[in-house]
């Protein structure tokens, strides 16, 4: 499973779920330590002075987005969060743009190392980057 985070000038960070016994399921521990710490250093490498001023996260409302873990976090980090209604699937840019433009260049290929789809997803995500992110319904 990959954690994409992107803005409309594409992507910012992505993270990998890695399986490891025990751990089915992304709890708010692994996706502060893992993916919002890596989220946070990129911004500030690429925004330099500005930081994270001005910066707004959009996510679902998934436990491990909620819990005050999360919420604590991204506080400490000045980090916004923009409020995601419950039942709200219209608010939802990647379900409507980048899954499907991801799935359309997997669809009917195998693959046979874990190396080899990684390389396959990070390389389309570099042809979406270059696209922009501005969807057409």
């Amino acid at each position: 499973m990959f954690i994409v985070f992107f803005n409309s000038s594409g992507v910012v960070s992505i993270s990998k779920l890695v399986p490891t016994p025990g751990r089915k399921t992304i709890n708010a521990a692994y996706y502060v330590k893992t993916c919002l710490k890596n989220l946070v250093r990129k911004l500030r490498k690429k925004r330099g002075k500005t930081g994270l001023r001005g910066l707004k996260l959009h996510h679902d409302n998934a436990n491990s987005h909620t819990c005050s873990l999360t919420t604590n976090f991204l506080q400490q980090e000045g980090l916004k969060l923009l409020p995601h209604p419950p039942y709200s699937p219209d608010l939802s840019p990647c379900n409507f743009y980048f899954f499907p433009k991801l799935k359309e260049c997997l669809r009917g290929k195998l693959f046979d190392t874990e190396k080899e789809l990684d390389a396959a997803v990070h390389c389309r995500l570099q042809e979406l980057s270059k696209n922009r992110f501005s969807p057409v319904f």
